[in-house]
């Protein structure tokens, strides 16, 4: 398995807002191809399609469900059950970063949903790596070998791509406050900008309503 690193919750909580994908003319090639792969009418790759996941009640702002059902099998592989977290399930990583991702301009949503069609792929996958199997319908050995292929790829978009689902499926756990206990984080001050509090804790901002920062 290939866990996440244990990012602090507070930097993990956002995804940097710039794209992730602008890779000249070989990134704009393989996110096309990752596209047309998906939109090919016929033929053995075109039939083997995502394994879908039960979508959330709430529904998701961003992402397909096919998307959706990528972003939690990854997560099921660099998130794995470990004593004293919680797991990804209860969590509820992949709708946090549908949620994230929602927070997110429109250009990096767009580079999100094309590197995770890129990612699931069979015809991308068996263009530049041989595998014929969308990720979502591998063994988890296989998804494991998948992710280490991205992540150590000689192509930039690809190595790119993988830290941009890291950071994203990073964000989306440890920025839950379900996981704050486990990594000994308390969360943020319970009176942060509050303006009633009895301590304004707003740093050296004027308490709204006037007073100064620091006093009561």
């Amino acid at each position: 398995m290939l866990p996440l690193t244990e990012l602090p919750p507070a930097a993990a909580a956002g995804i940097p807002r710039r794209r992730f994908l602008q890779g000249g003319l070989l990134g704009g090639a393989l996110l096309a191809l990752g596209g047309g792969a998906l939109a090919l009418g016929g033929g053995a790759l075109a039939l083997r399609s995502t394994r879908l996941v039960p979508v959330p009640p709430e529904g998701l702002r961003v992402l397909t469900p096919g998307q959706y059902a990528v972003v939690d099998a990854f997560v099921r592989r660099m998130a794995p059950p470990r004593p004293g977290f919680p797991p990804h399930e209860v969590v509820r990583t992949a709708l946090n970063a549908d949620r994230i991702l929602a927070a997110t301009e429109a250009g990096a949503q767009e580079d999100f949903r094309r590197l995770l069609d890129l990612f699931e792929s069979a015809l991308a996958g068996l263009l530049l790596t041989g595998r014929t199997t969308p990720f979502t319908r591998l063994s988890p050995e296989a998804q494991d070998a998948v992710i280490a292929d991205w992540r150590d790829s000689g192509l930039a978009l690809r190595r790119t791509g993988f830290q941009a689902l890291r950071a994203l499926a990073a964000g989306a756990y440890y920025g839950s406050p379900r996981v704050w206990p486990a990594v000994g984080y308390p969360g943020p001050p319970a009176a942060l900008h509050d303006p009633a509090a009895p301590v304004w804790k707003g740093g050296g901002a004027p308490r709204p309503g006037g007073g100064l920062g620091g006093g009561p």
